[in-house]
């Protein structure tokens, strides 16, 4: 099935594709379909069309015009959510009242888990306690307030990527509310490694609150996991990150040297590196900008003077060659190092998810001041070609949770215990893009 063919006159055959495809999901001959719906539908039946989104995909349904309806709701500040069904259908659009009830079921891509739902916060020490046994905070013990941040930070991201791969089940928008559930997977196990999944039901109690509650997390079969198995079937899947492919989750030492991407990494992306490393490589003039010291930037709570300072300092490094080709030469020899790591243990590369571009790597261990200590890790891609390029740096604890997307790191360099957050306040704590 070509996108292209209602453009040369061969509308016919895709139409009457598109037309089988959307009744398939109706509920009713009258009933509109979500188009998150037949965008999942798509991308399974004809797989050559996955890559199509929300506006491309209404423009192709208004394209063609004399075999379907076409309708959109539109909220102030929020993108639209577009309907469909084919003709003859009958004249009437989405009432006031159906607008008024849909609002909210289905997730946007900007929307957090918990805008999309309500959580209490006790489900989350619960969930906690289900699972198999694991740590989720940095140190030694958890926040006072707080005893799984890392946990909410697993479930938001996982569910980000389950929207994208439309893997969020819900029930039809015909089922009456008291029969109104959604589900995903968490990638979570028990101690039996079964899967657990998060249910949720419609909020019929609270209006102006969230489409959804979270009813509870649940392994299938097992007390309120007897809904979860009555309402859905199949099960909602597990995230995927890597397709499946086992060369995307391994690095392979036989491909050739590591490229990577020097300015950004010592020019644009300084702020990461330790003190220690910076004060043993800069020259004296270079170590105090503005009335500030790199000591005292370090120490500073004004992440604006921070920035700034940074920023700064990386244009001073670009324009001293001989300091950026010190800083280029030491940061090589991590480089080596945790190449050699590597090719002794397989598991020192450690495949992780950036749920800002959407995309796969590998993370690998850089000691930059003692060869015992990793202080930052290389955000490395395997390109199609196979070859490998290094991309950005992390701070350990983004590289954490990113690679907890994953999976639990199985690692002896990348685990919580040897993470201290405080050491990042100053960070941006934001992911990188390429």
């Amino acid at each position: 099935m070509d996108y292209e063919q209602h453009e040369r006159g061969q509308e016919g055959p895709l139409a009457d594709q598109l037309t089988t495809l959307v009744q398939s999901l109706q509920e009713g001959e009258e009933n509109w379909v979500f188009l998150g719906k037949v965008e999942q539908a798509l991308g399974e039946a004809y797989p050559e069309l996955s890559s199509i989104r929300d506006r491309d995909l209404f423009a192709l349904f208004q394209g063609f015009s004399d075999h379907f309806d076409c309708r959109t709701s539109e909220e102030a500040g929020l993108p639209p959510l577009y309907f469909v069904r084919p003709r003859p259908t009958g004249p009437s659009p989405l009432s006031e009242k159906d607008l008024e009830e849909i609002k909210g079921k289905y997730p946007k891509p900007q929307d957090a888990l918990t805008d999309w739902a309500f959580i209490n916060f006790r489900k989350y020490d619960e969930l906690a306690d289900l699972a198999l046994p694991e740590k989720w905070y940095y140190g030694d013990t958890p926040p006072k307030n707080d005893k799984v941040p890392l946990l909410k930070n697993y479930l938001n991201y996982t569910f980000k990527r389950l929207l994208r791969e439309g893997k969020i089940s819900i029930t039809p928008d015909s089922t009456p509310p008291q029969e109104t559930y959604a589900a995903f997977n968490t990638g979570l196990v028990d101690r039996k490694y079964d899967d657990i999944y998060a249910i949720f039901k419609q909020n019929t109690m609270f209006k102006g609150s969230a489409f959804w509650y979270l009813l509870d997390f649940v392994v299938a079969g097992e007390d309120t996991g007897k809904t979860l198995v009555r309402v859905f079937n199949p099960l909602p899947c597990r995230a995927d990150y890597f397709e499946n492919k086992v060369e995307n989750m391994l690095y392979d030492s036989s491909t050739g040297d590591l490229s990577c991407d020097y300015t950004h990494i010592i020019v644009e992306r300084t702020r990461r590196f330790p003190m220690e490393f910076l004060e043993d490589n800069l020259t004296r003039d270079m170590m105090e900008i503005d009335g500030m010291t790199l000591q005292e930037v370090y120490q500073t709570t004004d992440r604006y003077r921070s920035k700034i300072f940074f920023q700064k300092l990386g244009q001073k490094i670009e324009d001293n060659q001989r300091v950026f080709n010190r800083l280029k030469n030491r940061f090589e020899d991590a480089v080596e190092l945790a190449l050699k790591r590597v090719q002794w243990n397989y598991k020192t590369a450690i495949p992780m998810y950036n749920p800002r571009s959407n995309k796969g790597s590998l993370l690998l261990p850089l000691c930059l001041v003692d060869e015992n200590r990793v202080d930052l890790a290389l955000v490395v891609v395997r390109h199609p070609s196979g070859s490998y390029q290094g991309e950005t740096i992390l701070p350990l604890f983004l590289a954490y949770s990113n690679s907890r997307l994953v999976s639990r790191p199985d690692s002896d360099w990348l685990n919580t215990d040897s993470i201290n957050i405080l050491s990042y306040e100053g960070d941006e704590n934001e992911d990188d893009e390429d």
